[in-house]
């Protein structure tokens, strides 16, 4: 018998490097999921506005990896394009992070997948991806 286990990603710290019309970029925020929503928060700092985002996996249309290495950190960047209610087309740019680069790389491959996933299930399914 074979049995496969959904593996959902626990919440983790993640840097916003921008992509929605907010001030302030490269802000350490809080990325988890909340049944079928994928939610982002980054706290308001001076300089910078508060992000407080509930993202249906039914708004998100893509996702993609880009490399970052501006801050001078070869950074792996998730680019998630999803719609707001308005249905103006926003890609959300962030890196989920840990202070250990191994656990840094599995944790992203972790939250990819799962995203992946998510965005090429049928829309009419409701169950959880695997």
């Amino acid at each position: 018998m074979l049995y496969i286990k959904a593996m959902i990603p626990k919440s983790c710290k993640a840097y916003y490097y921008g992509g929605i019309p907010v001030k302030g970029t490269r802000r350490k925020g809080r990325l988890w999921l909340e049944g079928e929503t994928v939610c982002f928060n980054v706290p308001e700092v001076k300089g910078g506005e508060k992000i407080d985002l509930r993202i249906p996996f039914s708004k998100m249309e893509k996702i993609f990896l880009t490399r970052d290495n501006y801050y001078g950190t070869d950074t792996t960047l998730f680019n998630l394009t999803f719609r707001d209610e308005d249905g103006r087309s926003f890609t959300l740019r962030f890196a989920p992070v840990t202070l250990l680069p191994r656990r840094r790389i599995a944790l992203q491959k972790e939250w990819f997948s799962y995203l992946t996933v998510a965005l090429s299930r049928p829309a009419g399914n409701t169950s959880r991806p695997l």
